[in-house]
């Protein structure tokens, strides 16, 4: 059995990664995170909105993802996202800049303010900021 596995991450616009790795940590929709390593029993499950985080060459990169489906077999995980970033495509000025205005909307709350679209919103810019943070990535080339 191989130590390695193969990583697909795609979204309806593009493909956003494939890569062989050692480990991947996705987040679900329903059951939090899921750890797979190569070898791992197939299953398919709803991704949730948050951080996925995979092990290359003994190292820890970050990505985003926004909802979807991964299947996950003994040699790949496959994880088709609504949306997903890799960090070095987070523009962190750009994400910050949405945080403050979801947690301005959210502090001058309106009647008609969608409050679950505003959270939404704050959680995804928060999201970006911290796959930015943990990957030391920040703006695009």
């Amino acid at each position: 059995m191989s130590n390695t596995l193969k990583l697909e991450v795609v979204t309806p616009e593009r493909p956003v990664l494939s890569e062989q790795v050692s480990e991947v940590q996705f987040p679900t929709a329903t059951e939090g995170y899921y750890g797979i390593l190569p070898g791992h029993t197939p299953v398919m499950a709803p991704v949730g909105d948050g951080l996925l985080h995979f092990v290359k060459d003994g190292q820890k990169h970050w990505l985003t993802v926004f909802g979807g489906f991964a299947e996950v077999g003994p040699d790949h995980v496959t994880i088709l996202a609504r949306a997903s970033e890799t960090a070095d495509a987070i523009d962190v000025d750009r994400a910050e800049a949405a945080r403050k205005r979801a947690a301005d909307r959210l502090a001058q709350a309106k009647e008609d303010l969608d409050m679950d679209r505003a959270r939404a919103a704050l959680q995804r810019a928060m999201e970006r900021l911290e796959a930015a943070k943990n990957s030391g990535a920040g703006r695009p080339a």
